[in-house]
């Protein structure tokens, strides 16, 4: 941010015309978040609490493979898309995801969504088993990702391949003053604790492991939502605000 924007920012915040939001995903995932915050009359402030690697290539590997061969792809984050297709199309096969974000990117490159959950990763596995007990299913997934949803799979499917593919880690975030933050994950709640206070800042957070993590430094989310889409969220922190 130059130093002219950064005057004019001042001058603004003075007569309470813009509020600046941090956005604590990782670099390459913050548009999203940051659109719906400008749509609601806020200003976001890229502070990365989050950075991701990609998993080995054995892995990849094996993974993309099954996706050419089974009846069913499970997807739980956009992510995966990037890593195993960016440069192609996706597989054939249909996919089953677990919110409507990660149906738009699925569809973006030209794939067919079978099913979309609510969000939660191991209910939205869990909710599948009626329609995977004689198909194949990939998942290809974070190294984090709650085992009840591979478990789940692998005992209800007829075969499963599942592999990690990435792997996120919290990060310290810069310092780069705002009135209020948004977290969509616990890794970002910890990167952010890493190097900033909550004191003083205008806490919202997606989800509830979010919120759980928040708690476990003793502060509560001052604007929580449950729906995944990130507008709900700045909506309502928007209206927190006004």
């Amino acid at each position: 941010m130059g130093a002219v924007e950064q005057r004019a920012i001042t001058q603004m915040r003075m007569f309470g015309a813009v509020t600046l939001v941090g956005v604590t995903s990782s670099i390459d995932r913050a548009d999203g978040m940051a659109s719906e915050l400008v749509a609601v009359g806020m200003r976001p402030v890229m502070l990365p609490c989050t950075t991701a690697r990609v998993g080995s290539a054995d892995h990849i590997a094996r993974i993309r493979a099954a996706c050419d061969e089974v009846d069913l792809i499970v997807l739980d984050s956009v992510r995966p898309i990037d890593i195993l297709w960016s440069a192609t199309a996706v597989p054939a096969a249909p996919f089953a995801v677990s919110n409507r974000a990660v149906a738009a990117a699925v569809e973006a490159k030209g794939g067919t969504v079978e099913m979309v959950g609510d969000g939660r990763c191991a209910e939205f596995a869990t909710s599948l088993v009626p329609a995977i007990e004689a198909r194949s299913v990939a998942f290809p997934h974070a190294s984090d990702t709650d085992p009840r949803a591979i478990v789940a799979l692998a005992d209800s499917a007829r075969m499963i391949v599942a592999a990690p593919v990435y792997t996120t880690y919290p990060c310290s975030p810069a310092l780069d003053a705002v009135d209020a933050a948004v977290f969509v994950s616990p890794l970002a709640v910890h990167g952010w604790a890493s190097a900033r206070s909550f004191t003083g800042l205008t806490v919202a957070t997606l989800g509830r492991s979010t919120r759980l993590a928040l708690s476990g430094y003793d502060r509560d989310p001052d604007v929580e939502t449950s729906a995944p889409e990130y507008s709900a969220l700045s909506s309502a922190l928007a209206r927190f605000l006004s």
